[in-house]
C-alpha cells in the first residue's frame, strides 16, 4: 500500500516538472527563432543601407564620367548636342551618344555599376532596379541627378525580407574643372577654359558710400593700424589723430574731412566705415578699391581676377544649356568673361559686344567701359546690373588697341 502511495507521490510531482521542461524547451525554441530573425533583420538593413549608399555613389561616378563624355564628344565635332540630358542618360545607361559608344564610359555605365553592387559576397537574395533618370541644372556649379530605386533583399529561407520601392534617389555633380564647351564651339577649338569657381564669389559691391570730401583712385590692401607704415596700405581710421599721411597709400575715415594737399586717395564722411570694411573682409577678399567717380569704397576682385577666367554664380547659361549651343541666360546659371588679350593672342577679331562671355558669343549686349577696368572691358546696363556694377559704368564705348 505504502508503495503505491510512493509511486503516485512521484507521479504527481513529475507530471509539472515535465511540463515546464517542455514549456521552457518551446520558449528556448520560440525565442531563439525571434532572436535569429532580429540579427537577419539588422543584417539585411545594413546591407539595403549600404546598397543606397553605393546606389548613390554610382550615380555620382556615372553621372561625371557622361558629363566629360558629352563635352568630350562637342568639343571634338564641333557641334552642340540636339538634347544634352537624353545624350548624357544614353550615356549613363548605355555607355553611347548619339549610338556611338564613348569609351569614357568603359566600366562606368549604371549598368556596370549595378552588377558590381549586386556581385558582393553576400548569403541573401538581392535584387536592384533603377528607372526614370533625371538630370536637371542644380546651383550653376552643379548638377543633380535622380532615379527612382527598387532595392529588395531576403534571407535563404524566405523568413525575413526588406522592400524598399519607388525610393527617389539623388546625386550632385559638380562641373568645377570641366571644359566649358562654349569657348572651343565659338572659337574654331583655339580657345578652351576650365570652369573654375572664384574666392571669393562676387563681382564687385559698394563697400563705404564717401561724402563730398572724398577724391581720387587707387587699389591695395587694407589696415586699421596707424602706425603701420606701408605705402601699399589704404588705412581705415575713425579720425585722424596720430595719422602720417605718407604712410599709407590712401584713406577711408569716419570723420568728414577734406583731405586734400595731404593725400592723393581717400573716403570721409561715413560714421559706419570702419565695421563696413571689416564686414568686406570676411568675403576672404582683402583689397579696397576706391573709386574717384563714386566717391566710394568698393571691394572689386573682378578688378585683379580677369587673366584668371572665373565662373561667377550671375545669371548666364547653365553648362546643360552650353553642351546644346543655348546661351540663354538663366537666373541659376553662371558667367564669365572675354579676356581680350587671348583672343588677340589667337589673332581672332575682337567684337564690339559686351565681354560678358555668353552675351559676346550671342553677338549681343553693348560694350561700355567701366571705371577703373582695362579699357578693353565693358558690358552694357543690363550685364552691370546683374554684378552691381551700375555706378561704375560709364558713357564710353570699349576700346582695343
Amino acid at each position: 500500500m505504502k508503495a503505491q502511495f510512493y509511486s503516485l507521490i512521484s507521479i504527481l510531482i513529475a507530471i509539472p516538472i515535465f511540463v515546464f521542461v517542455v514549456q521552457y524547451m518551446e520558449y528556448n525554441a520560440n525565442t531563439g527563432d525571434a532572436i535569429s530573425e532580429r540579427v537577419i533583420s539588422d543584417q539585411l538593413g545594413q546591407l539595403v543601407n549600404s546598397i543606397e549608399m553605393d546606389t548613390v555613389k554610382a550615380m555620382e561616378i556615372s553621372g561625371r564620367r557622361a558629363l566629360l563624355a558629352a563635352t568630350n564628344y562637342v568639343i571634338s565635332s564641333g557641334e552642340a548636342l540636339d538634347d544634352p540630358v537624353a545624350n548624357i542618360t544614353e550615356l549613363m545607361t548605355n555607355g553611347t551618344i548619339n549610338g556611338s559608344s564613348s569609351f569614357l564610359m568603359l566600366n562606368n555605365t549604371m549598368p556596370d555599376w549595378e552588377q558590381r553592387i549586386l556581385s558582393k559576397p553576400v548569403d541573401f537574395t538581392v535584387t536592384l532596379d533603377y528607372w526614370n533618370i533625371s538630370i536637371a541644372n542644380y546651383d550653376g556649379y552643379s548638377l543633380v541627378v535622380g532615379m527612382d530605386v527598387n532595392i529588395t533583399a531576403t534571407d535563404k529561407l524566405g523568413k525575413v525580407r526588406i522592400d524598399k520601392t519607388g525610393k527617389r534617389k539623388y546625386a550632385y555633380i559638380s562641373v568645377a574643372g570641366l571644359e566649358d564647351p562654349m569657348f572651343p564651339l565659338e572659337t574654331g577649338g583655339f580657345i578652351r577654359r576650365i570652369v573654375q569657381r572664384p574666392e571669393p564669389g562676387h563681382v564687385a559691391f559698394k563697400v563705404v558710400a564717401g561724402s563730398s570730401n572724398s577724391s581720387g583712385t587707387c587699389s591695395g590692401p587694407v589696415t586699421f593700424n596707424k602706425s603701420e607704415d606701408d605705402d601699399t596700405k589704404i588705412l581705415v581710421a575713425e579720425n585722424l589723430t596720430g595719422v602720417v599721411f605718407s604712410r599709407h597709400l590712401g584713406i577711408i575715415l569716419e570723420d568728414e574731412d577734406d583731405l586734400s594737399g595731404r593725400i592723393s586717395c581717400y573716403v570721409t564722411g561715413n560714421n559706419s566705415a570702419v565695421g563696413l570694411v571689416r564686414s568686406a573682409l570676411e568675403t576672404g577678399y582683402d583689397v579696397i578699391h576706391i573709386d574717384n567717380e563714386t566717391k566710394s569704397a568698393w571691394s572689386m576682385p573682378i578688378e585683379n581676377s580677369l587673366p584668371e577666367r572665373y565662373y561667377y554664380r550671375i545669371p548666364g547659361p547653365t553648362f546643360l544649356q552650353r553642351l546644346g549651343g543655348d546661351y540663354t541666360a538663366s537666373p541659376d546659371g553662371i558667367a564669365t568673361f572675354i579676356y581680350v588679350p587671348e583672343l588677340q593672342e589667337q589673332a581672332i577679331p575682337v567684337d564690339d559686344y559686351s565681354r560678358v562671355a555668353y552675351r559676346y558669343f550671342s553677338r549681343s549686349g553693348s560694350c561700355y567701359q567701366v571705371d577703373d577696368m582695362p579699357e578693353w572691358f565693358g558690358m552694357d546696363s543690363s550685364d552691370a546690373s546683374d554684378m552691381n556694377l551700375t555706378e561704375l559704368l560709364t558713357s564710353d564705348p570699349c576700346t582695343v588697341s
